[in-house]
């Protein structure tokens, strides 16, 4: 069996922000028992995707170190930072000695909505300053990231138009709710027709592009409408397969929203922590009702069976079909 083509490493839980959507910053830091960069040799050479994650990974005064460490375990994964960016000028110095990898910056809203909802006052304002500065340094896989709740109705389109103002891509995610990560957020979970709405304009903003990578967002955002209205995905899910999550303590887990645990780093390779796992993770999968849909479990379906996306994406340039949303 092929090996896995996306993770998502979360190198510490320790986080500067608030926000009122996740429970990440509310764990036990446990820094003395964080994965030295030597442990992310461990990672497999078939990844494709490596979403550096936390916490916020800018906390890590090793963060440089480890990312090369990934570059070499796995030399043909894209390495993409996910940061608050509320240390503008940390994430500057450290990001110029990692000029090929990219970045993507949480805005959950424009203005003081987005410092309400991170819980740090002028928070968005090192956002974009954050933003600014890695465009001067000149990286060139840069976006924005919005994750849509209960809390910010409306905002998402804001952020996408602020994205195309700051000539920088743009990514969408809706609160999910996890016993190993989020925590516990299922009445954040944008329920309102405002939210669905904002979702499939920026869905029929990027099929009318003439960038095939835009179209593929675009089916992804169909996909996102599908989760907030609790339909089931448009993919089948390969947690523990496809993709997996590693904490910032060596565990292994399907996902960051599955609680079954498949081992840690130091039980074997990622091929024999699955194999002696495949009695639990898989039923757990298979009867997962969840539904998640968020780009880290999404682009790996998505890369091996293409037919489906492919389909679709044609189908709504072409005929203009499934671009409607229910209400």
């Amino acid at each position: 069996m092929a090996g896995p083509v996306g993770c998502v490493a979360a190198v510490t839980y320790r986080c500067n922000a608030r926000c009122t959507v996740c429970d990440i910053w509310k764990n036990e830091s446990r820094v003395q028992d964080e994965l030295a960069p030597s442990d992310y040799a461990w990672l497999p050479r078939s990844l494709r995707s490596v979403n550096v994650s936390g916490g916020e990974p800018f906390l890590r005064d090793d963060l440089v170190e480890i990312v090369s460490v990934i570059g070499r375990a796995c030399p043909r994964a894209r390495v993409v930072i996910s940061t608050n960016g509320l240390s503008p000028s940390r994430i500057e110095r450290m990001m110029a000695e990692m000029s090929d990898v990219a970045v993507r910056v949480s805005v959950d809203a424009v203005g003081e909505k987005h410092d309400e909802i991170r819980g740090i006052e002028g928070s968005f304002e090192k956002a974009i300053d954050t933003v600014g500065r890695l465009k001067a340094l000149g990286i060139s896989d840069l976006g924005l990231a919005a994750t849509s709740s209960e809390k910010n109705p409306g905002e998402l389109l804001r952020v996408k138009n602020l994205s195309d103002e700051l000539g920088v891509s743009f990514i969408a995610s809706a609160a999910h709710s996890s016993p190993i990560f989020f925590g516990e957020h299922e009445d954040d979970r944008p329920t309102s027709d405002e939210a669905v709405d904002e979702m499939a304009e920026i869905m029929r903003h990027e099929l009318a592009s003439r960038n095939p990578r835009d179209w593929a967002r675009a089916y992804y955002m169909r996909g996102l409408i599908d989760y907030v209205r609790g339909k089931p995905r448009r993919l089948p899910c390969g947690a523990g397969v496809d993709h997996f999550f590693l904490d910032p303590f060596g565990e292994v887990y399907p996902c960051n929203i599955s609680g079954v645990r498949m081992g840690n780093i130091r039980d074997g390779s990622f091929e024999q922590i699955r194999r002696s796992s495949t009695g639990e993770v898989v039923p757990a999968v298979a009867g997962c009702e969840e539904q998640c849909w968020m780009v880290c479990t999404v682009s790996p379906p998505m890369r091996r069976r293409p037919f489906r996306p492919s389909a679709w994406i044609a189908g709504a340039k072409l005929m203009g079909l499934d671009t409607s949303v229910d209400r």
